[in-house]
């Protein structure tokens, strides 16, 4: 499971995989920083690109890149308070159910 929070807009996704997550956010849009994203216990992912984003004069592509740890970056728990709205998925209901899991979470971490 990945948290994505779209920041334009201030709405936390929840993807299923990394697959689900990086096909969803485009590059251009993710390189531009209108994208954060957490593991499923709330630490957070940078993008990492293979193939870089290419605008040219009359085109914009968005490259290829991949999601890995980034220590240096505030937590899911940490930015939680400035996330607007949730959107529909599986698996929460709405944001507190997220607080909820991210504690748990924390906990299983924590007894490890």
């Amino acid at each position: 499971m990945i948290f994505a929070a779209a920041t334009d807009e201030g709405t936390l996704f929840v993807f299923p995989s990394l697959e689900d997550a990086i096909a969803y956010c485009e590059g251009i849009d993710v390189e531009d920083g209108s994208w954060l994203f957490w593991n499923e216990n709330g630490s957070a992912l940078v993008a990492d690109f293979v193939v870089p984003n290419h605008r040219g004069r009359h085109t914009i592509c968005s490259g290829t890149y991949q999601l890995v740890p980034a220590s240096s970056l505030p937590s899911l728990e940490e930015v939680l308070a400035r996330i607007l709205q949730m959107d529909r998925n599986p698996y929460f209901t709405d944001l507190s159910d997220v607080r909820v899991h991210l504690a748990s979470a924390s906990q299983a971490s924590f007894q490890s």
